[in-house]
């Protein structure tokens, strides 16, 4: 084994000497450049991580007039538990960016906070930006195309223009769907509180929903309930067999429902989620819900977001996998 040396003085013309490379091919396999073969990348590497080269990232950020920073565009409005969801996605961004010498800068999408995000572009503080939270007809979509900086949505409904990442999650949730009802009897009674339809996820999840529902073998009743204040009056209105939430927020607000109306979830109503959380997890019973990887959200986001600074051609959408969990709630 090659023992590993630390020579601060080693630099890219010695990598290049060593392995008959020219200086740019070197810096070009550094910055991960797809115009270099993976075959020369990892050479390259090797070679750096044996003389213990690590590249100046500052003076590479200034030779190519890089910030080194991505604006994280996230929704100021969320409530504590929403911010879970994003709280998981920005640690994913943090860890992903770090790997390659970059810091995230977290800037609210509020109306009146936009223009912190405005100004963060045009003072070109940062190379990249995502956004975590897609809304319809979204004013930020706008302002970023218009800005010409690279930038990545996560979730889908964004454009075929735009590079987005998202958890499938019209299928997950038509998927989910069948399984929570596959254990009701023909024609029971199936409720869908969906949340604000002003938030691109929801429109997703109802559609996956309604793609379920028509997809189950048996013939059901089903109705979908958007807004929040008449939750108490469709939960009374009747005996459901099965609840689905939109997410975990709109879940726990059902919960509060049930209890209040001493319907005991498992017993009297089925219960579950298309996005889970600790709170569902630990639940008495425990609640069933749909597993979306917040933190690979974020992860894919940036690695996506790296690449379309570096030039690199991205797909439209790109998918990381959801999963679900089946418990006490819906058995």
């Amino acid at each position: 084994m090659t023992a590993m040396t630390h020579n601060d003085s080693y630099t890219m013309d010695d990598i290049a000497n060593e392995l008959g490379i020219s200086k740019s091919t070197v810096s070009r396999a550094l910055s991960d450049s797809s115009r270099i073969s993976v075959e020369t990348k990892n050479r390259v590497r090797e070679c750096a991580r044996k003389h213990g080269f690590k590249p100046n990232l500052v003076a590479k950020a200034l030779a190519g007039q890089k910030t080194l920073n991505l604006a994280v565009a996230m929704p100021f409005e969320a409530t504590a538990l929403q911010m879970m969801f994003f709280h998981e996605c920005l640690s994913g961004i943090v860890s992903r960016a770090a790997r390659e010498g970059y810091s995230a800068l977290v800037c609210m999408t509020e109306k009146k906070d936009r223009e912190i995000l405005e100004r963060v572009i045009e003072n070109k503080k940062v190379d990249a930006v995502i956004l975590t939270q897609l809304k319809r007809e979204d004013e930020n979509i706008a302002l970023l195309k218009k800005s010409g900086i690279p930038f990545v949505v996560i979730g889908s409904g964004a454009g075929k223009d735009i590079v987005q990442v998202d958890s499938r999650m019209k299928e997950s949730c038509a998927e989910f769907t069948k399984v929570c009802v596959k254990n009701l009897s023909e024609n029971s009674n199936v409720l869908f509180v969906c949340g604000s339809l002003d938030v691109e996820a929801n429109n997703n999840r109802l559609s996956g929903f309604l793609s379920g529902m028509e997809d189950s073998m048996l013939s059901f009743h089903y109705a979908v309930c958007t807004e929040a204040s008449d939750m108490v009056d469709e939960i009374s209105l009747k005996n459901w067999s099965l609840i689905l939430c939109s997410d975990d927020v709109v879940c726990m607000q059902v919960l509060e429902i049930l209890d209040k109306k001493e319907i005991a979830v498992g017993k009297d109503v089925k219960l579950a989620s298309f996005h889970d959380s600790l709170l569902l997890q630990s639940h008495s019973p425990a609640i069933s819900a749909l597993k979306v990887d917040a933190f690979a959200l974020g992860e894919k986001a940036t690695e996506l977001s790296l690449a379309l600074i570096k030039g690199n051609e991205c797909e439209n959408i790109n998918y990381v996998d959801c999963s679900f969990a089946v418990r006490s709630s819906t058995e």
